[in-house]
């Protein structure tokens, strides 16, 4: 069971005159739409936020991997490259 809660907002008067026609249920409605998507627009930036992080914190995580296996790959390298030459006999 929903139940509701209520709140007092304080608007400018050139504000509350662009509503102050609406019925008393037309305003709740509207202030509860405009809730409701700012609430999911919170939401988005949020999560956006913690993968934007999440993706540096990898980056960073990847760079030092790579950096502690530059040497390995380098020397796998040379070791091929020495065998394809001694293959063709030079």
């Amino acid at each position: 069971m929903s139940y509701l809660q209520q709140i007092a907002v304080e608007l400018p008067e050139d504000i509350f005159s662009e509503i102050e026609h609406l019925s008393k249920e037309e305003i709740d409605s509207f202030f509860r739409k405009v809730i409701e998507n700012q609430i999911e627009k919170k939401k988005s930036t949020d999560i956006r936020f913690q993968m934007k992080r999440g993706y540096l914190e990898m980056a960073q995580i990847n760079l030092g991997i790579a950096e502690e296996f530059a040497q390995a790959d380098e020397e796998a390298l040379t070791i091929g490259e020495q065998a394809v030459l001694q293959e063709k006999g030079v």
